[in-house]
């Protein structure tokens, strides 16, 4: 299988899977150790995140992180908690550049749209964007676990353990190892690092793996549980449960 050749065995605690632990790929734990990255209190007093920006430049080789490349289909999973100097930014989570510094691969939040989208090399149509919009829960001051299940034809958004929508897209370009992998910074200055707090980054490479994921320690999770009436990411919800539906297909492609 592809993702055999390509995916290295990756451990966190008692966890094992096919993928890669991009919070290592950046050697965080150490930083923090050093001090060049403040240690915070995660999504529960069980959890240790990172606060992230804007003095340090995350920025390392792709083919050092990805020595054979990403599989065709993989998962791409992220905790995290934004601040105030994020909420109306556009910026990138994560990013593969090539050489010269144009993008391949994104996952970008843009505070202004509300929106989030999985930019990608198509082949033959240049660069193109799934874009998941309606997102305005995501955009606060709370921790949120965000899961993109990226397959050959589809991409699928998770917000909080919440399906929001899937749609489908053309096939991928395969991208230039010969670049760089970014995290934390401003879509159209990537010299520019915005301050969040980051909990876990990963990518599986078993996309059903992914949804192993659970939510339960997030508050924004916890709240949705105690309050029915607390609207699904993307959904409708009246005044009473029983006019509440599931979310509505709002999701486009964007040419860029």
């Amino acid at each position: 299988m592809e993702q055999q050749s390509t995916c290295p065995e990756t451990n966190i605690g008692q966890d094992r899977f096919p993928g890669f632990y991009i919070m290592s790929q950046f050697h965080i734990a150490e930083l923090a150790r050093r001090g060049t990255v403040k240690k915070v209190t995660g999504s529960s007093p069980q959890h240790v995140a990172y606060q992230m920006g804007p003095a340090f430049n995350f920025r390392i080789n792709t083919r050092s992180a990805y020595p054979l490349g990403l599989p065709e289909e993989f998962a791409f999973v992220v905790v995290l908690r934004m601040s105030d100097g994020t909420f109306n930014k556009n910026w990138n989570i994560w990013q593969m550049q090539d050489v010269n510094g144009d993008e391949q691969l994104a996952v970008r939040l843009d505070g202004r749209s509300q929106s989030l989208e999985f930019s990608f090399p198509s082949l033959g149509a240049g660069s193109q964007a799934a874009v998941f919009g309606r997102l305005a829960p995501l955009f606060n001051d709370q921790w949120h676990k965000i899961l993109l299940q990226v397959r050959r034809r589809s991409v699928t958004l998770y917000v909080d353990c919440v399906m929001v929508g899937s749609q489908n897209v053309p096939p991928r370009h395969r991208v230039s190892l010969d670049g760089f992998t970014l995290i934390g910074k401003l879509k159209n200055n990537s010299l520019i690092a915005l301050p969040f707090e980051l909990q876990s980054m990963l990518i599986y490479c078993d996309v059903t793996r992914a949804r192993m994921e659970a939510c339960s320690e997030l508050p924004a999770s916890a709240s949705r549980l105690n309050n029915p009436l607390v609207l699904p990411i993307g959904g409708v919800c009246g005044v009473a449960p029983p006019l509440c539906q599931p979310p509505s297909p709002f999701l486009h492609t964007a040419f860029v």
